[in-house]
């Protein structure tokens, strides 16, 4: 078990190029509203010999809901995309974080280690791997690279379970850091 656990971080950091966790691009969900918009599709394409059988009320109302079954699945906000540590400048140890606002649009923002803790695990967003929890951050407040303005309202997001990650610097990531004030940034310049 613990060479296979190996393996996988090996294979998780191939995968990573400069990044702490890197969303895959086809998870369960977005499969799964592929495929309700290619049952919609196919459906509808079909729908003059489907009409002869089953009427024009049934198919129609069959291809309409896998088309919607199609759109909730996809459509995901407020997810992180990937987490990237920057290197450099002004923002050195900051956390730049791409948030899904929509399935094909994102936006960056900059946090601070500090500001980002995890509130509550996800065990069932794993697919049934060991240590790929998902979870939910909170995060106290940010800077919106599109407008550069400090956010101070609190942020909620979701880190899935299926994605590539440093699992060490994740634990990190999501643990409680209150009360460690000097400490905070030595350590992060250690992991980092």
């Amino acid at each position: 078990m613990v060479k296979d656990d190996l393996l996988q971080q090996a294979a998780d950091h191939s995968q990573l190029k400069g990044y702490v966790f890197k969303r895959r691009l086809l998870n369960p969900s977005r499969v799964r509203g592929i495929g309700g918009f290619a049952f919609s599709w196919g459906i509808y394409s079909y729908l003059p010999y489907l009409t002869i059988y089953f009427g024009t009320t049934l198919p129609i109302l069959a291809a309409c809901s896998a088309g919607l079954y199609g759109m909730l699945s996809f459509s995901e906000s407020q997810v992180v995309n990937t987490i990237k540590v920057i290197d450099q400048g002004e923002h050195y140890g900051k956390l730049d974080i791409a948030v899904a606002v929509s399935p094909f649009v994102s936006k960056h923002i900059l946090v601070d280690i500090r500001d980002v803790k995890s509130v509550v695990p996800l065990p069932n967003d794993d697919l049934g791997v060991e240590n790929r929890d998902g979870n939910v951050l909170l995060i106290s407040k940010h800077i919106d690279l599109a407008t550069g303005h400090l956010v101070s309202k609190e942020t909620v997001l979701t880190l899935p379970g299926d994605a590539y990650r440093d699992r060490e610097y994740i634990d990190w990531l999501i643990s409680d850091k209150t009360g460690e004030s000097s400490l905070v940034d030595d350590y992060q310049d250690l992991m980092h």
